[in-house]
């Protein structure tokens, strides 16, 4: 065996009988494929397991491993049938198939009970007969095919988690056993996956390499090694080139981020004890303490880009393996925030854990790039208040066209989220969620933002709080990431466009000016933020809007729009969550203030919209924002724009006037 020594063995062994309920969990949740009657597909027919999503409710239909022809909705009860779901449903049976026989070889590793290791090499040994039948298929985006699946990433992730239950489980097979999945599956896999690698960095090369790599170890394929770690885009390449000087991984989503390192260290896990091993890249450090800087106030991971909740429950435990091998506070501190909720009685613990996790826990801090570069800022303060400021550069591929974009958190309450996304086969991933209109920043002609590198240009603290200013300047010379993407955004209404956000955060409240130029025209400029929960409280009488006011994707998913009459003066929204409301002022400057209905995430649950439209070259947005769950603290807002500077003044109910001057 190649991925754990004798040591490990026995440490393994001696762990399934010192947490006997973590072998009970692995148990279970390989239960149904250890049980049930063997299913394995004869030909291609798996298609993206992405599709298996309600169209309508944005939600993952009930997985059944015994129901091939209907898929019902858990939101909306509704059954779906024929394709892509029926195509989908095999796609999962591939990924459960290949997670279980893994599992099922720990727990023979691990017990020695024969009968999982049987059962594991039956199911692997079928997919050797019939794997030289599956046709090369599939058409997803961004993707190459697959021929398990629809898509070269979905083969890597087949091969390469065959491949190290088989490294487990070959002392249990016969040789002719050996040669069928070697020279049936493995070996043709790796030619596949060979031939459809692409020169880009990519979460996909990532997982594609570290699968030829495995294989190459395992059956000692020096060139299948040397091509998936030392070549361009290869492993080591995307390690040192896909990581960005901010140590986020360069698709900007921690979705990703997380996906790559999955990888990575799925690599790292099999050639630890060979020479091929770089589990000491300080980038593997660099990227897992990231993290530390970003969390949110109860220790969540906060949504950026294509990022879903799926992505990241259970993305702490992956620290089990780098915190052995690498050691340090920050990944102690990570993994103790994870357990805190969460029981250890996960494989990754289970397989890699420490013996011990150093108690440690540290503060959470703001956080910021260096000024004059791109990245993030995040603002802490009392009663859980937390802003995530997006002055990033684009991500390619995972991106969502947001640049300015903030997020907002306060008393337990997620204010203002990054809705992140659904799968990429509903409807709504690019119908909405993937498009700058749903994010809270500013949109022109209703269309995604070009490609752009945002930059942080001030970051201040100051006695009334700390300051902080980003600009996205689409005149400025541009480089697209080296990575394939399709453009999804419009060229001609931003590329004169220069925008400014600033951001004075107080103690209690935070106000904001928003400022952009070049605006093309007859097009119109949108200030956009999303609310969570009701609004219980307006100023300005109501005036409906058409139905078909909005002309684009996403607004055009918004309902129950008004605009306010009366557009003079200083405007006041208030939302309730719960126990927790926030209370926007906003500086009514000649454009029409819209509330409107819309999708949250999932999309069968609803956000409060509130946007400032304006048909001009230019656009001044000015607001104040403030969450309590008891009594405010501001009593009324006054806005004062004169030539290139506006100034706030804000009076608290405590009779103190605080005034705040942002120059354009």
């Amino acid at each position: 065996m190649i991925q754990f020594n004798e040591e490990e063995c026995r440490r393994i062994r001696q762990r399934s009988r010192q947490y006997p309920e973590t072998l009970k969990k692995l148990k279970d949740s390989v239960a149904q494929t250890f049980q049930g009657n063997m299913i394995v597909p004869k030909t291609g027919i798996a298609n993206w397991t992405l599709y298996y999503y309600c169209p309508d409710c944005s939600v993952s239909l009930v997985f059944d491993r015994n129901s091939p022809d209907k898929h019902i909705c858990p939101c909306c009860r509704k059954t779906f049938q024929g394709e892509p779901y029926n195509g989908a449903w095999w796609g999962l049976i591939n990924a459960a198939n290949y997670h279980d026989v893994y599992g099922m070889a720990v727990i023979w590793l691990a017990t020695g009970e024969q009968a999982y290791a049987q059962k594991a090499i039956q199911i692997l040994t079928e997919y050797a007969r019939c794997y030289p039948h599956y046709q090369v298929h599939g058409d997803i985006p961004y993707n190459g095919p697959g021929r398990s699946g629809a898509q070269t990433l979905d083969e890597a992730n087949f091969q390469r988690t065959f491949a190290m239950a088989y490294d487990i489980l070959s002392e249990a097979m016969t040789e002719e056993e050996q040669c069928l999945v070697r020279d049936n599956l493995f070996l043709p896999g790796a030619e596949f996956l060979l031939a459809h690698r692409h020169r880009q960095l990519h979460n996909h090369e990532v997982i594609i390499n570290s699968a030829i790599a495995v294989i190459g170890i395992l059956f000692n394929r020096e060139d299948y090694v040397r091509a998936a770690l030392y070549e361009d885009y290869g492993i080591l390449y995307q390690l040192e080139h896909g990581m960005l000087d901010n140590r986020m991984w360069f698709e900007g989503a921690f979705g990703y981020h997380f996906y790559a390192l999955t990888s990575f260290f799925a690599f790292e896990k099999f050639a630890l004890h060979t020479k091929y091993s770089n589990i000491h890249h300080p980038n593997y450090r660099k990227m897992m303490e990231l993290l530390c800087d970003y969390l949110e106030p109860d220790y969540s991971i906060p949504m950026l880009n294509d990022t879903n909740y799926g992505h990241l429950s259970s993305m702490k435990s992956l620290y089990e393996f780098p915190y052995r091998e690498i050691g340090g506070e920050k990944l102690a501190f990570i993994l103790n925030t994870y357990y805190q909720k969460e029981s250890r009685d996960n494989l990754e613990a289970f397989l890699y854990g420490a013996e011990k996790i150093e108690p440690v826990m540290l503060p959470l801090n703001n956080y910021h790039t260096p000024e004059g570069t791109w990245g993030h800022t995040i603002l802490r303060g009392r009663d859980g208040r937390y802003l995530l400021f997006k002055h990033d550069s684009y991500g390619g591929e995972h991106d969502h066209y947001d640049r300015l974009s903030i997020s907002y958190l306060a008393c337990g309450s997620a204010v203002s989220p990054d809705l992140g996304t659904t799968g990429y086969g509903a409807k709504m991933h690019y119908d909405y969620y993937k498009n700058t209109g749903t994010h809270n920043t500013l949109v022109i002609g209703e269309e995604n933002q070009a490609p752009v590198n945002a930059v942080l240009t001030r970051y201040e603290e100051t006695p009334q709080g700390i300051l902080v200013e980003a600009q996205a300047d689409w005149t400025a010379p541009f480089q697209m990431p080296d990575s394939f993407t399709i453009v999804q955004w419009s060229e001609e209404n931003y590329r004169r466009a220069v925008m400014k956000r600033k951001i004075l955060w107080a103690e209690d409240y935070f106000a904001e000016v928003f400022f952009a130029e070049g605006i093309p025209e007859g097009k119109t400029a949108d200030w956009v933020m999303h609310f969570k929960g009701n609004l219980i409280h307006h100023t300005g009488s109501e005036q409906p809007l058409k139905p078909d006011y909005f002309s684009q994707k996403p607004f055009s998913y918004f309902h129950d729009a008004w605009k306010e009459r009366d557009s003079s003066g200083v405007y006041q929204r208030i939302y309730q969550d719960g126990n927790v409301f926030t209370s926007i002022y906003g500086m009514n400057n000649g454009q029409e203030t819209i509330c409107a209905l819309g999708p949250d995430n999932p999309s069968n649950n609803e956000l409060c919209w509130l946007m400032e439209r304006r048909t001009a070259p230019s656009i001044l947005c000015a607001h104040v924002i403030e969450s309590w769950t008891e009594q405010p603290i501001i009593q009324n807002v006054s806005f004062f724009p004169k030539d290139n500077q506006i100034k706030i003044q804000i009076t608290r109910r405590d009779g103190q006037i605080i005034s705040h001057t942002f120059i354009r």
